[in-house]
């Protein structure tokens, strides 16, 4: 290989990488806050589904749950 005297090497400074640590954090917390937001929110909406189709559905008594107290003939 032929080196020429003119050939010029350029040095840049590049600064270390960081870790952002506070950027982490509050990255996390930001996401956590979505899963607790949307968890009550489905959460709502399927109790409040339910509950609804519980009471358009008409409530049948059934004789076998009925505990009555019973005198006994003396």
């Amino acid at each position: 290989m032929i080196f020429h005297a003119d050939q010029v090497i350029t040095w840049i400074h590049v600064p270390r990488p960081t870790l952002d640590l506070v950027g982490i954090v509050l990255g996390s917390l930001r996401l956590a806050a979505v899963a607790a937001i949307l968890a009550t929110v489905l959460g709502s909406l399927v109790g409040l589904v339910l509950i609804v189709r519980n009471r358009r559905r008409p409530s049948v008594i059934e004789p076998s749950r009925l505990h009555l107290l019973e005198t006994t003939p003396s």
